[in-house]
């Protein structure tokens, strides 16, 4: 097991979105998932663990988890690579899909690492599987950070609930699907850290989650 490993959580904006930055307490490599607003506070975070940002990585396409990733680029002052789900890239072309427009906001950037379902990455000396997870969007992925049994759900899975299935793209039937065929396999002690809320456990959710049931 990794024990150099750490995952810290910030809600972030208006919408209280969880931005998480994953990194290595020896090596100091760190990794963003969701900035959604407030980039200060997210260099903050870094500057305190002494860490070194390498990467955003993106469950989703909407607004609330994006939109502090172009001043954070700026900030950094170097091409930071930016990973979503190749299924979301129309979701990140279309103001209406992300909901920008329904906002009046408008980002920059575009991801350029696309990944696919059951990508396998080093991140941190810890191997992270790619989940696709649609239904809360049509691209929507989650994180599963094996050798500590962790989580980044982003909307798909909350604590005792699911992410909205009423935006663009979004279908409960995939949603419910995602959520028994790929997080509900997962072992019952992995911790689930979603995109709002207090995190919970796939054990705790398969016995107690009202409107998603094995």
């Amino acid at each position: 097991m990794n024990n150099q490993l750490i995952i810290m959580m910030m809600p972030l904006g208006q919408m209280q979105t969880n931005c998480y930055v994953l990194g290595n307490t020896e090596t100091k490599d760190a990794y963003v998932f969701d900035p959604g607003a407030d980039p200060d506070s997210v260099f903050r975070m870094l500057e305190k663990e002494n860490l070194n940002l390498k990467g955003i990585f993106l469950t989703h396409g909407h607004f609330d988890h994006i939109l502090a990733v172009d001043a954070i680029l700026e900030r950094a002052g170097m091409d930071l690579p930016i990973y979503a789900n190749r299924k979301e890239k129309e979701v990140f072309e279309n103001g209406s899909y992300n909901l920008c427009s329904m906002v009046g906001q408008t980002f920059r950037f575009m991801p350029d690492h696309y990944l696919d379902d059951g990508d396998v990455l080093d991140l941190c000396g810890s191997k992270v599987t790619c989940l696709h997870t649609p239904g809360h969007t049509c691209g929507g992925m989650c994180f599963y950070i094996e050798d500590k049994y962790w989580l980044i759900a982003g909307d798909t899975l909350f604590q005792g609930s699911i992410g909205r299935t009423d935006f663009p793209t979004g279908s409960y039937a995939q949603l419910s699907k995602s959520i028994k065929e790929k997080i509900y396999t997962l072992p019952d002690w992995t911790k689930v850290f979603p995109g709002h809320g207090e995190s919970t456990t796939v054990g705790e959710e398969k016995v107690s989650n009202m409107f998603v049931h094995l």
